[in-house]
Parts: C-alpha cells; sequence; structure tokens
C-alpha cells in the first residue's frame, strides 16, 4: 500500500525543477510497487532517471547503486546532492564523495537547501 506525498517536499522538488536543476533518483522500492506510484504520482515524471533498486538488483546503502547512477547520470560524486531519510544511506554516499542531507522535514530541507543556494530565501 502506498501512502501520500509529502506536499511540502513535492513543492520544494517543483522549486527546484523550476530553477533548472537536474533532478535523480535512487530509490529501494521493487519494480511493481514503483510502477504503480509512478502512475499515482505525476512528481516521479520529473525524474530524468530513477536508479530503482527492483530494477538493478542492487539497493541502498550498498556503494554499487550510488556508483551506477553516477555513472549513468555522467556526474562526479562532489557535484551532486544526495537526499534521503535514512541515516545509513547518507553516511554511504558521503563516503563515496557525495554532498549528501538526512531529510528530516521539508522545513529543514527548504533552509538546508537555502543555505547551499539551490533555491531562493523566502524573506
Amino acid at each position: 500500500m502506498l501512502g501520500g506525498a509529502i506536499e511540502g517536499t513535492v513543492q520544494i522538488l517543483g522549486e527546484l525543477r523550476a530553477a533548472g536543476h537536474r533532478l535523480f533518483a535512487l530509490s529501494n522500492w521493487s519494480a511493481e510497487t514503483y510502477a504503480h506510484a509512478e502512475a499515482r504520482f505525476e512528481f516521479l515524471q520529473w525524474f530524468e532517471y530513477v536508479a530503482l533498486s527492483g530494477r538493478l538488483k542492487l539497493s541502498k546503502p550498498q556503494p554499487e547503486i550510488f556508483t551506477h547512477l553516477l555513472e549513468r547520470i555522467g556526474r562526479p560524486a562532489a557535484e551532486c546532492l544526495f537526499i534521503d531519510d535514512s541515516l545509513g544511506n547518507v553516511e554511504a554516499a558521503r563516503r563515496l564523495g557525495l554532498q549528501a542531507v538526512q531529510f528530516t522535514s521539508p522545513e529543514d530541507l527548504r533552509a538546508e537547501l537555502t543555505a547551499r543556494a539551490l533555491l531562493p530565501s523566502r524573506t
């Protein structure tokens, strides 16, 4: 069963997209479940590429799934920002050289992205 979207986070994702940032996803969803989510949530179409563990037979925090994504998108790790709610996944990303942020709330994420100049200040 799929829960609902976190609207504050979807809004942030839309703002990043509107600002011209490239968006990619790295998910531990199964291929079957993701297909249902993709049909239900339009914002999942905003990602240029989704590294899906159910298709790749790899999962976070395995380094190979991060490496796959970086190779696929053709970007060095240091130029990428990884956001995840699991501290273990965030730490794994950092060990590979990615910038990484643990998601705790839409408000905290917005503050972090604003501090990194990825989103404009709302003041």
